[in-house]
């Protein structure tokens, strides 16, 4: 990871929106960070750690004391670094949970925090590969390759945290080198046969288990146990399906025999039934017979019914024909009676003479109207001088005209005359019609005379074939005739109950005649001991049988159990065969053995012991020979993981002892060695990370002129390779040996930064 451009606002010391272009350096690899105490040299390392992964570049340092005091309350606290990584360009920006002013209103806010990481194509296209702080965090650990602690200890070195890689134990520096070096894959390997190792013991003791809750169900010892109870147990078995056969056997032949008893006895009971409704039918009988002689009168009476049938409907039609002829009659006289009425008015009006009078008013209005029309017409058409086409005269001193008077006096006298003729025809019209019914009543009188005559004549003679049919029949009069002939319609009853008896009768004959060839020679059971009997064979019966299925089920649990036994022991063979060497290798590969070194471990130490080569060259220039790391072979503590613990060799006494013991210049120049030494192998070994920045914060002041000059020159040496090497110091002798420089100037309104390359 190489700085380009970093951006603060409102951020620790620096009050408004502070933007340092690393561009600017050039080809200087090596700058310094300077300025007073205070002045915010250590917030540069801040903000680029707390872009990438949320956090300061120390852990004394909260996210929310990252605002700037300077800051107004409208002013919003954010850090964007633009930074390239293997030849790629990203851009984070990152804002802190902070209070602010309300937009609207008055008041305060609290604005959560944010994160936003976005990667600059070649293009100027911007591609975004995350929008919160996690997903953002998440992103720069999978770009760098590492996370915030490691990223503390290996590129940024700030005060008070350059030296816990030294001192880290032997489990937090194998993360670290694991993280660095990718080796990850053999802590899998680690973890993959623990967890195979796990799998088979848990299948294994899941097996043992089972086995030991069978045999414990099974109630044996073992197997061998086991197999010879089912033995035993089969012997018992055909002995009980025996027993049980000739019990069922005995319980059969019992039951048919209560059978047969049962069904003779309910022969009996029918037979006697029988008896029962023979003695009421027998009661019956004499009903029975009345309802048969009853039936005989009234075919006799169907007999004479059509010659009964027909000369009641003659009676009939003589008695309308007598009816109609008397209201013919009646019709008749009240007929004549108008007419005679009709001719008495007509008689007194001298009808002839009507006749005569209505022709002459007629003819009388009809000349009224038409001479007073063509009077007045023609004197219309007379013009002076003129001769008048009636009497001739030239002269018309008072040609006709028809006055209002002489008009309304023509239409009363035609009005009169309309209604006398009005009245004559009424009249006429009256005697005509009185003439017409007097006619029509007689004729059907006449006719009404004829049908009577005539429905007398057929009454006659069907009541003389009627009186001869019935002296013919059984009947001794004719009241008892009407007698059955009126009880007609119940004959269909009567002959239902005497059929039904009849049935009843032939059925209850045949039925007994069966049931006495049955019970020839036979007498009534006793039932009670046989059923005692049914009841004694079937207890035992079901006894034995429920013996023999409850063994018969334990035998076929028992076999089950035996056959998972016998499965159950393979398995535990086969699973503690299987488990033996994986079990092994993974309780090694975990640490479990004499040096109490995991199989990662191992391949780490040869990782660290490339890394303490590395930088012990540069620990032997710094230290003048003094120092040397070497990686610890003795077991400190058995509880906790070990192999990659560090020790410094004093070349003075010849001793080596615990990197703690260090004094505070020399755990600076040892750790500074050690990183170098990091970073060196890092790019030899294939997949490994490239460290191409290293920020160290302060530390420089404890070294003696003589340590801080190997210090300078190994890290100038670094800057051949292309890394980028800033130190953060306000050594006076650093101002004067590293000419490229960013200048923290500080204010009483915050802090501001330039370059002075």
């Amino acid at each position: 990871m190489r700085p380009l451009k970093l951006v603060m606002t409102a951020f620790g010391p620096y009050a408004g929106e502070e933007a340092i272009d690393f561009t600017r350096l050039g080809d200087n690899q090596f700058f310094l960070i300077t300025g007073p105490t205070g002045s915010g040299k250590t917030t540069i390392l801040d903000a680029i750690t707390f872009a990438l992964y949320g956090t300061a570049s120390g852990d004394l340092r909260d996210n929310r004391s990252l605002r700037s005091d300077y800051a107004t309350p409208d002013q919003k606290t954010e850090v964007q670094f633009t930074f390239r990584n293997q030849d790629r360009t990203y851009e984070v920006i990152r804002t802190p949970e902070q209070i602010l002013n309300k937009q609207r209103g008055e008041g305060t806010r609290t604005v959560p925090s944010g994160a936003s990481l976005v990667e600059i194509l070649p293009s100027g296209e911007r591609e975004v590969l995350g929008t919160s702080t996690s997903s953002v965090t998440h992103a720069v650990e999978q770009l760098l390759g590492f996370q915030a602690r490691q990223f503390r200890q290996l590129m940024v070195l700030p005060q008070g945290e350059f030296r816990r890689f030294l001192v880290a134990d032997s489990k937090e520096r194998k993360a670290i080198l694991e993280t660095l070096f990718k080796t990850g894959q053999y802590s899998a390997l680690e973890d993959a046969l623990d967890a195979r190792a796990k799998v088979l013991k848990k299948q294994h003791d899941d097996c043992k288990q089972k086995y030991l809750l069978l045999l414990e169900s099974a109630d044996a010892k073992d197997p061998a146990a086991l197999k010879g109870r089912i033995k035993e147990e089969k012997q018992q078995a055909k002995i009980l399906e025996n027993q049980a056969a000739e019990a069922q056997k005995a319980a059969a032949a019992a039951l048919e025999a209560l059978q047969q008893a049962q069904q003779l006895a309910h022969t009996f009971q029918r037979w006697q039934e029988g008896q029962k409704r023979k003695e009421a039918l027998l009661q019956q009988a004499p009903a029975i017979q009345d309802l048969q002689k009853k039936l005989q009168w009234l075919e006799e009476a169907l007999k004479l019914h059509p010659i009964y049938d027909r000369t009641r409907k003659a009676k009939t039609q003589q008695d309308t024909a007598e009816g109609l002829l008397t209201r013919a009659r009646e019709t008749r006289k009240t007929a004549q009676e108008a007419l005679r009425q009709q001719l008495a008015s007509a008689t007194e009006t001298n009808t002839h003479a009507l006749q005569e009078q209505m022709a002459q008013v007629r003819e009388q209005l009809a000349r009224m109207t038409a001479v007073s029309g063509e009077t007045v017409r023609l004197a219309q058409t007379l013009a002076p001088g003129k001769p008048c086409p009636v009497c001739g005269s030239p002269d018309h001193p008072h040609p006709a005209t028809q006055t209002r008077q002489a008009q309304e006096e023509l239409a009363r006298k035609t009005r009169a005359m309309e209604a006398q003729i009005t009245q004559l025809n009424r009249k006429q019209k009256a005697l005509e019609k009185a003439q017409k019914e007097a006619d029509q009543a007689a004729g059907s009188c006449k006719t009404a005379e004829e049908n009577l005559a005539a429905a007398q004549k057929a009454f006659e003679e069907d009541r003389e074939a009627y009186k001869a049919a019935l002296e013919q029949s059984p009947f001794p009069d004719q009241h008892t005739f009407i007698a059955a002939h009126n009880a007609l319609p119940q004959k269909p009853l009567w002959q239902a109950q005497v059929d039904r008896y009849r049935q009843q009768t032939d059925s209850l004959q045949g039925e007994l005649k069966i049931l006495a060839e049955q019970l020839k020679d036979k007498t009534p059971p006793d039932l009670a001991p046989l059923q005692e009997a049914v009841q004694q064979t079937g207890s035992t019966s079901q006894t034995l049988a429920a013996r023999t299925g409850a063994l018969q089920e334990t035998l076929r649990r028992e076999e089950n159990s035996l056959k998972q036994l016998e499965k159950l022991e393979k398995d535990l063979s086969r699973l503690q065969e299987a488990y033996g060497p994986i079990a092994l290798l993974a309780s090694t590969a975990k640490g479990d053995n004499s040096r109490k070194l995991t199989f990662s471990s191992f391949v780490l130490q040869a990782v660290l012991d490339d890394v303490l080569q590395t930088a012990n060259l540069r620990l032997n220039k710094i230290s003048q020979g003094r120092y040397s790391l070497y990686r610890s072979r003795d077991i400190v503590d058995a509880r906790k993981e070990q192999g990659l613990g560090l020790e410094i060799m004093d070349a003075f006494t010849g001793q080596s002892r615990a990197v703690t013991t260090l004094s505070g210049g020399e755990i600076f120049f040892t750790s500074l060695s050690l990183a170098l030494g990091l970073s060196d192998v890092l790019e030899s070994y294939a997949g490994g990370l490239h460290l191409d920045t290293i920020l160290v914060d302060e530390g420089f002041g404890s070294l003696d002129p003589e340590t801080l000059d190997s210090a300078i020159s190994a890290l100038l040496e670094l800057q051949k390779g292309g890394r980028l090497v800033g130190i953060i110091s306000h050594v006076a002798e650093l101002k004067e040996r590293i000419s490229a420089q960013l200048e923290i100037i500080p204010t009483n309104q915050g802090s501001t930064t330039r370059f002075r390359v």
